[in-house]
Parts: C-alpha cells; structure tokens; sequence
C-alpha cells in the first residue's frame, strides 16, 4: 500500500503555520495595522490570511467594525492554543540548539526579598562569573507572581506552595522557629504551651496564611492551632524579624533570616520540640514543559548545589519557661 504523504497523513494545511502567526500577531496587538507593521507585510494580506483561516475553521475568530478589533469566544479560546503551539515550537527549537549550547540571553527571575538579600544576591553574582554571556534580570518581591504572564523564566519562591500547575523543584527546608528577643522575654515570660502564646504580643507576616493568625504547630503527634494576636502586622519578612530583635513580640519565621539573630544571642528560640505546620521549604518554580533553556537549567542546577547541605541550625537556643533572659 503506498505510504500517504507528510501533509495528507496529518491532514496539515502547508501554509496554515503563517496563518496561526497571522492570527496571533492580530490578537496580540487587536490591530491588523499593527500586525502588518510587526510580520512586515502588507495590511490587506493579514486581513486575507486571517480570512482564510476562519474559513478553514468555520468560526469567527474576530469581531471587527471600523473602530476596533476583538476576540471572539472561539478567539480567544484559539488564541490560547496557538500560544501553547508557538511555545511548544520555540522550545524544540531551544532544545535541540542547546544540545552544544553554553546559557546566554537574558534570564527572568524573581526572588523572594528576604532570602534574596540573605543569600541570593551572593549567588547570582558566582553565577553570573561562571556565565558572562549571561543577563539576569531579578525582581525581588514575596507575592505569587504570573510566571507566564509577567514573562518570568523562574521563580524562588519560600513556604508552602498554592496549587498552580508549574513544576516546582525543592532545593532547601525552610523551617520556620519561634524566636522573640532577649528584652522581651525579660519583660513578658516564655510562654510554655503552644496555647500560651494567645496572652503574647505576636507579630504576623501576612504574606503566607500559615504565618497569620492562625499559628498551627505539632510536637510528635500532638497538634494545636492557636488564634494569635498582636499590634504589627506587615508583608515583609525583614520587618517582621527586626521587630522581634527589637523587643516588640514573638514571631514566626523562617530560620534562615532568624539564624544570624540567633548565634549572636539577639533572638532566642520558643517551645522547644514544637515546629510550624505545614511544612515548609524553598523552590524553584517553572512553567511545565518538556524542554528546558540551556540558562534555566543551568541556574536551577546552580541554587540547588549552592543550597545542598546548608544549614540553618537553630538548636540549642531555646529559651526555657524557668528562663530568666538578660536585659540588652
């Protein structure tokens, strides 16, 4: 029997790849102009490839009049696969060019602003001496970001993780320890239960429901959720831990930015055997795909080397409810 040809067997149209780029570019820019100027072709033929490509699916992709252009609902949900396609394309191109390819371009990232200062900063410049045909460009900042929309190529992110569909990479623990200053300690007692620290001044990081006001915590197993309360409240990690060396309450953070405080006795840990829930650590986080770029995988091999076998030791710092702490 004779073999069907390429096109015939898949039922391709040989020219329908120009009219999802077409199509695309229109619907990125709502404006057949516009995507004229961006494909370098002329108006009229953008306006017949798209035509063609609607007749081809028997919809409407578009809603035009003489003022503007809109995605139809077939539009848009067409708009949203053909992305997936032109993504899907780029990155076979990426993976076989890479196969001899050393990490270069521009790599988007964001960091969480704590450990960015701490520790990450350090380690984006021994990577960038490795790579110098390598930009990173990094944006600090704690909140979830869109990593496809806001065209991130990574993300670290620290905590417990809400259900978002990327693939995320643990690289480190991120324990989180009840600490409270010395000061405060002397003024106010060591609380002894879990529950103990409702009649304490707690200061809340806002960022993460498991750091509210709802402080869940386990020894063995044993559970309690206790309802805190306090006079500061703030989405930064660093003004949280600042405050607590400062005197002001009990926090609830993660031991990495709480170890420095700790071995130079300005933070002393609380409820010894007791630790936070969930369970936390520190990710890196990318859009799912089969191919990775020569530079994401070089960097995510990167931090998980640099962070492999860290330790953020915060034991034998324990404050006792018997205690009585210095003033400083």
């Amino acid at each position: 029997m004779t073999k069907l040809r390429f096109i015939h067997r898949y039922e391709i149209d040989p020219d329908r790849f120009g009219l999802i780029v077409a199509f695309v570019s229109v619907a990125e820019h709502l404006s057949f102009a516009e995507a004229a100027e961006e494909l370098n072709l002329k108006s009229s033929t953008i306006s017949r490839q798209v035509s063609k490509l609607e007749d081809s699916l028997g919809v409407r992709l578009f809603s035009r009049t003489t003022r503007r252009v809109s995605l139809t609902e077939a539009g848009k949900l067409y708009l949203k696969e053909c992305r997936s396609l032109l993504k899907n394309l780029t990155d076979m191109d990426a993976m076989v060019s890479s196969l001899n390819a050393e990490p270069r371009g521009c790599l988007r990232v964001s960091l969480p602003v704590a450990l960015g200062r701490l520790y990450l900063n350090s380690t984006i410049t021994a990577f960038l001496n490795l790579y110098p045909n390598l930009q990173i460009e990094a944006d600090f900042s704690d909140r979830f970001v869109d990593i496809v929309g806001e065209g991130y190529d990574l993300v670290v992110r620290t905590g417990t993780l809400p259900s978002s569909g990327l693939i995320a990479k643990k690289i480190a623990s991120n324990k989180r320890v009840l600490v409270a200053s010395p000061r405060y300690i002397a003024k106010h007692g060591v609380p002894a239960t879990p529950q103990d620290l409702a009649d304490h001044n707690c200061l809340r990081f806002s960022h993460y429901a498991s750091s509210g006001s709802n402080w869940q915590l386990a020894k063995h197993e044993q559970r309690e959720v206790v309802e805190v309360n306090g006079n500061f409240v703030s989405n930064s990690s660093d003004a949280i831990c600042e405050a607590a060396v400062g005197g002001l309450g009990i926090a609830l953070i993660a031991s990495y930015l709480a170890h420095d405080g700790i071995q130079s006795g300005g933070l002393v840990c609380l409820l010894p055997g007791w630790t936070s829930q969930p369970e936390a650590g520190i990710y890196v986080m990318y859009p799912s795909t089969r191919y990775l770029t020569p530079k994401v995988k070089a960097f995510t091999s990167f931090l998980e080397k640099r962070f492999r076998g860290v330790d953020w030791n915060t034991d034998n710092h324990h404050a006792s409810a018997t205690q009585e702490a210095p003033i400083l």
